[in-house]
């Protein structure tokens, strides 16, 4: 339950009174007057509702009465889901607020500071967002789904004296350790998450598993007092919650490394460990009596083994793959990621081989039961519900074990077929207490290719960031491609229907082939025959040419002592005729001389300017100087 405490308001005799200020409400309940009745506690599953007090940017009245109603944006309640570790936070402000009053319920809610929360899962990504932006400028949908993280943060002012009523409620909560280790020869922070139910003892010893340190000789600082008594539960000794900062070392010099027992070789590396650590602990101080380490395994003892998550030489992937989630869910709790069941042929198929607007990111999960990171990662991170639930909805997730070399080879050569010689190198240069990985597999230019590898040694926020941060490079590239795919699909469809055409086209041409070949020959026939014409028609107008050209009088030179007219003619195109002509001479000297030219009379009309006459259709013997066509004239010549 988060307690929000009780606030007294301002009296009017403290300064001018101040228009309310936006409050909570849960559940119908606003949360300004419950600060002046009485504090009260608020479930973290119950909708947390931001709205804008009656009196407060024209909100109330005025936004019903005021001359502006039109002016005022309408208010839209947005809804957020804000996903934080294994904790859901429900919140409804509206889009009139900011970002930062987001993070100020959220402060409410869980203790986090608002400077060190990071927002991330607005759609929105093209605006730089900031506290101080407005959610309507993000053009959020009404549904919204956040991830809230806090890298590094841990709330070390939690109450420690251990005395918590609601311990049933601690008892269900999630404790992160901060265990920092210390030795001879390394220095390294471990980040574990344990339920609220687990003991000081059963702590310690799974830190054993993690750091090869048995309990009876580490030495711890930063335990709260009550926490002396080993029986005592997380959630009841008073350690930080959500997180506690602790230091280990070991009181035990480093041993030289002693070889494992005979009979104990043919396990993996870390229930090896475990076993020779369990013997040295359980006759360190009765050496003297043994006589030598062959006469402890001198019998067959039972040895603890652990089923493996894919078992030697597997013949089919999916039978594999079936065995891989089982034993998983098995080991790591109720909440794992959902795995492909299939072939990585399969996996990448569905993931990558589809349309741009279909596409998801490929998480390829490579298990190694050698590294004692593994059980820490899979239990505490990897099936931790925000990540188990990202995965679900942003990847495709594939997984494989390679703790066996003959599995191993088998993935370097998938890898090999479907990422390239240079991813296989990658995966094969990790050592196996480098385990395990999670490899990002995106797809560019019809290529696929790793985008990131993320190791096992990361906490629960950075893992987040880094599956957010690949979730968002590819949004950016997925909208390119889909745009370029998009464009192409037209294109195709283009030619699609071009083709389609096309051979309807040429059924038509076949069915009509004959007809047209008829017809081809009947226009050629009629061309030939017209051309036949056209060139006896030439022939004669030529010799008429030829023949008014002869009959023609001379034209008067400029020394001429008669009378003389200028006439202008413009033909077709700009044409200009120009010529001499004695004012005795009859019309039908003008219209053979434009004969002559070219121009026969059968096709052209010989016009005056103004007013406009047609002088082939008058009588020919009429002279230039009745028609008054002296000393110059311009005339048109047009076609009929």
């Amino acid at each position: 339950m988060a307690h929000l405490g009780s606030q007294e308001l301002p009296s009017d005799s403290c300064g001018p009174r101040r228009p309310p200020s936006p409050h909570l409400q849960v559940e119908g309940r606003g949360v300004q007057a419950a600060l002046v009745e009485e504090p009260f506690s608020l479930p973290l599953d119950s909708p947390v509702v931001l709205e804008a007090a009656a009196g407060s940017s024209r909100l109330g009245q005025d936004m019903d009465n005021g001359p502006d109603r039109n002016n005022v944006p309408m208010l839209r309640m947005l809804h957020f889901t804000v996903e934080y570790r294994d904790k859901t936070v429900p919140v409804v402000i509206p889009d009139s607020e900011t970002v930062g009053s987001v993070k100020s319920i959220l402060e409410n809610e869980l203790k986090i500071p608002a400077d060190k929360q990071t927002i991330r899962g607005f759609r929105n990504k093209s605006v730089t967002i900031n506290d101080s932006t407005i959610l309507r400028s993000l053009d959020l949908p009404k549904e919204n789904t956040l991830y809230l993280l806090a890298p590094g943060y841990c709330d070390t002012a939690q109450n420690n004296t251990g005395e918590d009523p609601n311990i049933m409620e601690r008892l269900s909560q999630t404790f992160t350790l901060n265990i920092h280790f210390r030795n001879r020869e390394t220095s390294k922070t471990y980040q574990l998450n344990f339920p609220g139910s687990r003991t000081v003892q059963e702590v310690k010893g799974d830190v054993y598993t993690v750091t090869d340190v048995p309990m009876r000789h580490q030495v711890w600082t930063g335990w709260p007092d009550s926490a002396s008594d080993e029986t005592m539960t997380l959630a009841g000794c008073g350690v930080g919650f959500p997180c506690h900062n602790l230091t280990l070392s070991s009181s035990k010099p480093t041993d030289p490394i002693r070889p494992e027992p005979m009979r104990l070789r043919h396990l993996p590396q870390e229930v090896a460990m475990d076993v020779v650590q369990s013997s040295d602990d359980e006759f360190e101080d009765a050496h003297e009596s043994i006589p030598c380490m062959d006469d402890i395994y001198e019998e067959e003892m039972p040895l603890r083994t652990r089923e493996p998550l894919i078992p030697d030489d597997v013949e089919d992937e999916r039978t594999a793959l079936e065995h891989f989630s089982m034993v998983f869910n098995n080991r790591y709790g109720e909440t794992p990621p959902v795995f492909y069941i299939g072939s990585l042929d399969g996996a990448v198929k569905e993931a990558l081989h589809v349309k741009a607007r279909d596409r998801k990111l490929l998480a390829v999960y490579l298990h190694h039961d050698g590294s004692i990171l593994s059980n820490v990662f899979c239990s505490q991170i990897l099936c931790a519900e925000s990540v188990a639930s990202y995965l679900s909805s942003n990847y495709v997730t594939w997984a494989w074990d390679v703790t066996h070399e003959s599995n191993k080879a088998r993935l370097l050569t998938m890898c090999t077929q479907h990422f390239g010689s240079m991813a296989a190198n990658t995966v094969r240069n990790f050592k196996a207490d480098q385990f395990p990985l999670l490899l990002i597999i995106t797809r560019t230019r019809g290529t696929n290719e790793v985008f990131t590898v993320i190791q096992g040694n990361i906490s629960l926020d950075e893992l987040m960031t880094s599956l957010i941060n690949a979730v968002d490079v590819f949004v950016e590239q997925q909208k390119t491609e889909i745009l370029e795919e998009d464009e192409r699909d037209e294109r195709e469809q283009v030619k699609w229907e071009q083709d389609r055409a096309y051979q309807e086209s040429l059924a038509v041409d076949r069915a009509k082939e004959d007809t047209k070949r008829r017809e081809e020959e009947t226009r050629l026939f009629k061309e030939m025959e017209e051309e036949r014409q056209r060139h006896q028609e030439a022939q004669e107008k030529e010799a008429i040419r030829l023949s008014l050209a002869d009959q023609l009088p001379s034209e008067p030179g400029s020394n001429c002592t008669d009378p003389v007219s200028v006439l202008r003619i413009r033909g077709p195109g700009g044409k200009m005729l120009t010529r001499r002509f004695r004012i005795k001479d009859c019309i039908q000297v003008v219209l053979n001389y434009v004969s002559s030219q070219g121009f026969h009379i059968d096709e052209y009309k010989v016009l005056t300017t103004y007013p406009r006459k047609d002088l082939t259709a008058i009588q020919s013997d009429v002279t230039l100087e009745e028609l008054k066509l002296y000393p110059q004239e311009t005339l048109i010549l047009e076609q009929r």
